[in-house]
């Protein structure tokens, strides 16, 4: 039925909406460690996290492909082909600078928005700024690495502890 929906978000959405209830509903009528109520679980995260990446990617995109790519590279130690992605850094930290408190707010309040749940969506909001917290953390790393480490806008980049006072703001304690 999530097919109906033309966007992956608003799939992600009712599937997650609809696994919640269902979850919900076991829960009443079930013990919480059945087999039923874990498999639910397990298919509740698996696409409560599919949705985390699909808010984040319209804002943080470019920073996240440039992690994921890099983090093979620099695994194996491919310093040559890492070269290739010198050029990107610069803008990278400038765009993330720009715009990332008013990323993360949107995606905030998109994600509250989405669910009928409160204590799901809060769930779902804390997941998906622990993402952005380590996918930017993971950027951190990768600019302190050659051939990233002599790029001079590494010393722009927002400290992490100060990101991290910023995330904070938006969790909910009930």
């Amino acid at each position: 039925m999530s097919t109906q929906f033309p966007k992956p978000k608003d799939q992600f959405i009712f599937i997650i909406n609809n696994y919640d209830i269902i979850l919900g509903v076991l829960l009443e009528r079930k013990k919480e460690d059945s087999n039923e109520a874990e498999m639910m679980r397990e298919q509740l995260n698996k696409k409560i996290l599919d949705f985390v990446e699909e808010m984040l990617y319209p804002h943080f995109g470019a920073m996240i492909s440039f992690v994921k790519e890099c983090e093979s590279l620099v695994e194996r130690n491919d310093t040559e082909t890492l070269k290739k992605y010198e050029m990107r850094v610069g803008d990278l930290i400038r765009n993330f600078n720009l715009n990332w408190r008013r990323a993360l707010e949107q995606v905030s309040r998109d994600i509250m928005a989405s669910f009928t749940n409160f204590k799901n969506g809060n769930n779902i909001q804390q997941i998906a700024l622990t993402q952005f917290v380590q996918y930017y953390h993971k950027f951190q790393k990768m600019v302190s690495q050659p051939p990233f480490k002599n790029n001079p806008l590494r010393s722009e980049l927002i400290n992490l502890h100060q990101l991290m006072v910023e995330v904070k703001k938006y969790k909910n304690n009930f």
